[in-house]
C-alpha cells in the first residue's frame, strides 16, 4: 500500500470517530463583538464572558481596564468579548440586558451565568474560578 493510501485510509477513520477534538485557537485580547460575529463566538469556547457596556456609562469605562486585566489573567481557559449596547441592542434584548455593565458567561453558547454592575477583579475571578471547576460544559 502507498504511503498516499495510508494516509487516505487514515483520515477516512478519523472522520467515522467525530470525538476528534482540534485545538482552540484562543483569541489573545478582548474581542468586539457585533451582530456579525457575536453567536460564532459564544459557540466557539467552552467558557466565555461578555462585557455588555455603553460608550456613555462611567461604570462601564471603570469595568473596561479591569476586564482586560482579567483576560491576560485566564489567557487560554476564557475567551472575552465586548458588546456595545447602543449599536447592538437586538443582542442586548436577547439577553436581557437592563442595566450596564453587565457581565454574561457562555459555555458553547449557553448562557451559565450573569451579574451586573461594577465590580473588583477579584470578585470577577472568583467567578471564573467556579466556573472553571464546576459548571463549564464539556462537548
Amino acid at each position: 500500500m502507498k504511503i498516499f493510501d495510508k494516509l487516505k485510509k487514515k483520515k477516512e477513520i478519523n472522520k467515522s470517530n467525530e470525538k476528534i477534538s482540534e485545538p482552540i485557537n484562543w483569541p489573545d485580547h478582548v474581542v468586539t463583538l457585533d451582530k456579525n460575529n457575536f453567536t460564532d463566538f459564544i459557540y466557539k469556547y467552552p467558557l466565555v464572558l461578555v462585557d455588555f457596556w455603553a460608550p456613555w456609562c462611567a461604570p462601564c469605562k471603570a469595568m473596561s481596564p479591569r476586564i482586560r486585566k482579567v483576560s491576560t489573567i485566564y489567557k487560554g481557559k476564557v475567551a472575552f468579548g465586548k458588546v456595545n449596547t447602543e449599536e447592538n441592542q437586538d443582542i442586548s434584548k436577547k439577553y436581557k440586558v437592563r442595566g450596564i455593565p453587565h457581565l454574561v458567561f457562555f459555555s458553547y453558547g449557553k448562557k451559565i451565568y450573569n451579574i451586573t454592575g461594577l465590580g473588583p477583579v477579584s470578585d470577577i475571578k472568583d467567578i471564573i474560578e467556579d466556573l472553571l471547576k464546576n459548571k463549564v460544559r464539556k462537548r
